[in-house]
C-alpha cells in the first residue's frame, strides 16, 4: 500500500495524535479522528474518563474535560507497534484525581485503529480498578498492596519526588518509620512496607530467605517502574537493602542503613532466640507480653523506654498483632538463615549513610563501623543514648540525616 500527503502512515497519526495529547492541543486532535470515530475506555462509570462515546464532538468534550479531572504527572511511552491499520502504544501513565488528590500510576496499552489517515477507534487498556479506588474519596488511598512471587506485601505510598523506600526490622512495622514518613513526604514518594510476617502484610508459609526478600524488592522497583530509589532500611530492612545493593546497583540512588549487620548472628545468641520462637509460636499472650517486654528492653535506650511508655506499651501490642506463624518464619531469614554477607559490601556503589544509636546492644556499633569502613561510599553517623530502634527513638536527628543526605545525593 502506498501512502501519501492525505494518507499518512498510521503509526505517523498516532504519534501526531500523541504529541498533540501531550501538549493539549485539542482541536489538532479533532483534525486527526474519523467523522464516526469511536472512543472506548473500561472501567468503573464514577471514574470520569470511562464510558463509550463516537463522533468528535463527543471526543472533544472528554478532551477538554480531561485536565479538569486529572493532573497529569507523567506520561511515558515505552513503545510504538503499527501493524496495517491496527497501532498498539504501550506505556505508563502517574496522574493526580483533582476530585480526590488520590495519585494514581498504571501501566497502559492503546489500541488504535487508523484507517484512511484518519483514527477510526480508540481503546485503552488500564488498571481500571485502581483507578476506581482513586476516584473514591473515602477510600485509604496511601495504603496500596502487591503480590510478588506470591507474597502479599501491604504498604504506604504518600508524597510525591524521588522515591523513599522504607523497610523496617524484626517485630517492628511500617510505624516505625512514621516521624519520617511524616516530614519526608512533603518533598519526596515514600514508600514504607510492612515486610512480609509483619503488620498488615502476608507470608509465604514455606519460608523465604533475606535473598528472597532483596529479589521481591528489586521486583517491585522495576515492575511499578519506580526509577531509582534511595532506600532507608532498619536493621532486617538494611540487610535486605544490602543483598539488593550488591545484586541491583542500577536501581539505587542511595542507601541508608539504620542499626544493622552484614553478619550472620553471633552464636552465643542462637539457643537464646530458639527459646522466643518457640514462645513466639506457642506461648501464652502473657508469656508473649514478657517477650516483648524483653525484647524492648533489649532493643530500645533506657533513656527512651523511660520517657516513652505508652508509646513502648503501644509497640507490644503491635507485636502481639503480628502473625504467629508469619513473625517466627521472619525470624528465621533475620537471625538464623541470614548469613555472612562482608564480602559484598566492597561491591557496592551507591552512596551510604550509616546511622547507628550508641546504646544498640542487638547490632553493636562496631558493626555498623565495619560497614561503613567496607563500602566505597560511606557515611557514619552514630547517635548519643539511642539504641536499636533510632526511627522512634532519635526521630528527628534520624529526619534530618535522611533529608540532608538525600538532598546532598541529588545536588551530585
Amino acid at each position: 500500500m502506498e501512502f501519501t500527503a492525505k494518507q499518512p502512515a498510521a503509526r505517523a497519526v498516532v504519534e501526531a495524535y500523541l504529541a498533540a495529547f501531550a501538549a493539549g492541543r485539542v482541536e489538532e486532535i479533532i483534525s486527526l479522528l474519523a467523522d464516526d470515530v469511536v472512543w472506548h475506555i473500561d472501567g468503573e462509570p464514577t471514574v470520569s474518563t470511562v464510558g463509550l462515546l463516537q463522533g468528535p464532538e463527543q471526543v472533544r468534550r472528554w478532551l477538554m474535560a480531561f485536565p479538569q479531572n486529572f493532573r497529569p504527572r507523567e506520561f511515558v511511552i515505552n513503545d510504538i507497534i503499527a501493524q496495517h491499520d491496527s497501532v498498539l502504544v504501550l506505556g505508563r501513565f502517574r496522574h493526580t484525581v483533582v476530585s480526590t488528590q488520590h495519585t494514581v500510576g498504571s501501566d497502559m496499552i492503546i489500541h488504535f485503529t487508523v484507517t484512511d489517515g484518519k483514527i477510526r477507534r480508540y481503546q485503552i487498556f488500564e488498571d481500571s480498578a485502581l483507578l476506581a479506588r482513586a476516584f473514591n474519596a473515602e477510600d485509604e488511598w496511601s495504603l496500596q498492596q502487591v503480590r510478588i512471587n506470591g507474597t502479599l506485601y501491604r504498604y504506604r505510598d504518600i508524597g510525591e519526588g524521588p522515591t523513599l523506600l522504607f523497610a523496617h526490622g524484626l517485630f517492628a512495622s511500617h510505624h516505625i518509620f512514621a516521624a519520617q514518613l511524616q516530614a519526608l513526604s512533603h518533598a519526596y514518594r515514600c514508600i514504607v512496607l510492612d515486610m512480609p510476617g509483619h503488620g498488615l502484610s502476608g507470608y509465604d508459609p514455606t519460608g523465604w530467605t533475606l535473598d528472597d526478600l532483596s529479589r521481591d524488592l528489586a521486583l517491585m522497583i522495576d515492575e511499578l517502574a519506580l526509577g531509582k530509589v534511595t532506600i532507608v532500611g532498619q536493621s532486617q530492612g538494611a540487610m535486605v537493602a544490602l543483598r539488593l545493593a550488591a545484586r541491583h546497583p542500577e536501581q539505587l540512588a542511595g542507601l541508608v542503613l539504620i542499626g544493622t549487620s552484614a553478619r550472620a548472628e553471633l552464636p552465643e545468641r542462637l539457643e537464646n532466640w530458639r527459646s522466643q520462637r518457640e514462645t513466639l509460636l506457642t506461648g501464652s499472650h502473657a508469656a508473649r507480653e514478657a517477650l516483648f517486654t524483653t525484647i524492648q528492653g533489649y532493643v530500645n535506650g533506657a533513656e527512651w523506654l523511660q520517657h516513652h511508655s505508652h508509646e513502648a506499651a503501644g509497640e507490644r501490642a503491635m507485636m502481639h498483632d503480628h502473625d504467629r506463624e508469619g513473625l517466627a518464619l521472619a525470624l528465621d531469614a533475620a537471625v538464623f538463615n541470614r548469613g555472612d554477607i562482608t564480602h559484598l559490601l566492597p561491591t557496592i556503589t551507591a552512596p551510604t549513610l550509616v546511622i547507628v544509636g550508641e546504646e544498640d546492644r542487638a547490632t553493636p556499633v562496631e558493626l555498623s563501623k565495619e560497614i561503613a569502613a567496607l563500602l566505597p561510599d560511606a557515611h557514619l553517623l552514630t547517635l548519643a543514648k539511642t539504641g536499636h530502634h533510632p526511627p522512634t527513638e532519635a526521630a528527628e536527628a534520624v529526619t534530618a540525616a535522611i533529608a540532608g543526605f538525600v538532598a546532598a545525593n541529588s545536588n551530585t
